[in-house]
């Protein structure tokens, strides 16, 4: 009698135990925007973070080394070494043309956006796909990309000013 007892309570308790298939389903799901992690997967912002601050340092650099006309036709451009009153970190000087600030903000976009792209792990897109490596102006799969990040963060421009502003120490 002992040994119809036994498996009687058993069974319920090893039935209570088994995961449902549809709640089994649902963990080995992956996200909600599964294709925008398999091209962009998720990465430790603090070491994306550290990887942005030390390339951006690199290229506000490559800006003073700059040739006329690398990034523009007929612009000078010129690293501030800091951010100025209205909050830019370049300068270009456009000869004759007054102002340029349009072409100064273009220029800084593109320098934060490539450098963004180039410290995260794209594994189905080269970086010379993202953006032109002499101008740093994204391609259409680059914007497309920052689109995507733009979804993961919302807050993903407050946190690449706060990295611009930590690269310089401010």
């Amino acid at each position: 009698m002992r040994t119809y007892i036994l498996p009687s309570l058993l069974l319920p308790l090893l039935l209570l135990s088994a995961p449902l298939p549809a709640q089994a389903a649902k963990k080995t799901r992956p996200a909600a925007k599964s294709s925008d992690y398999r091209e962009i997967p998720a990465f430790n912002w603090d070491l994306a973070a550290s990887g942005f601050m030390i390339l951006f340092k690199d290229r506000n650099r490559e800006i003073e080394a700059s040739e006329p006309g690398r990034f523009f036709p007929r612009t000078v451009a010129f690293a501030l070494g800091r951010i100025d009153g209205k909050g830019h970190f370049l300068k270009l000087n456009c000869g004759s043309t007054p102002s340029c600030g349009a072409r100064t903000s273009e220029l800084e976009e593109r320098m934060v956006y490539s450098t963004l792209l180039e410290t995260i792990r794209t594994p189905k897109a080269a970086k010379e796909q993202l953006y032109d490596p002499r101008t740093w102006a994204l391609t259409s799969l680059g914007l497309d990309y920052i689109e995507k990040l733009r979804k993961r963060y919302p807050d993903l421009d407050k946190r690449l000013g706060g990295l611009v502003r930590a690269a310089f120490g401010e």
